[in-house]
């Protein structure tokens, strides 16, 4: 699924959209050049798990940030890491946890590639326009990119 998106607000509001959809036990994994959205991205999905916007902060130097709302969200952010594994930081607690691990650097997790997640990859298209890819990596995931899917199918009727 792809998405473009022509403001901050317009990112968000996807995010959100998401967030409505999660249970708990979800991993998205983010991946993005440094200021492409990654963190508004998440931003969105907090206010979409009942957080206020303000309380989403870009954890590059405390790494973890818990957060509880309607589910708790683990704003996880490895880009001062070069190379991290699930064992490192508590990592793996946090993302086979019962709330949603959001993880910005996704692809610094050396074990990543063989968990299932939904996969976002944020691009600057122009000055503030992105494209967001957002793939779904296991069954579950799928299934969820298809309901974001349909969201989207509605939004456009």
């Amino acid at each position: 699924m792809i998405l473009e998106t022509a403001s901050p607000r317009e990112t968000k509001a996807w995010a959100r959209r998401l967030a409505s959809l999660l249970k708990g036990g979800e991993l998205i994994a983010l991946v993005g050049d440094l200021g492409a959205g990654k963190t508004c991205f998440i931003k969105g999905l907090g206010r979409g798990l009942q957080l206020r916007e303000e309380q989403i902060l870009s954890p590059t130097f405390t790494m973890i940030q818990e957060h509880r709302g309607r589910l708790p969200l683990y704003h996880i952010d490895l880009y001062r890491l070069e190379r991290v594994g699930l064992d490192d930081l508590g990592l793996r607690e946090y993302l086979f946890s019962e709330g949603v691990a959001a993880v910005e650097w996704y692809d610094r997790l050396s074990e990543g590639e063989a968990i299932e997640r939904l996969a976002i990859q944020i691009r600057f298209a122009a000055a503030n326009r992105r494209t967001i890819e957002i793939v779904g990596i296991g069954a579950p995931y799928r299934a969820m990119v298809e309901r974001l899917r349909s969201r989207q199918n509605l939004d456009e009727a």
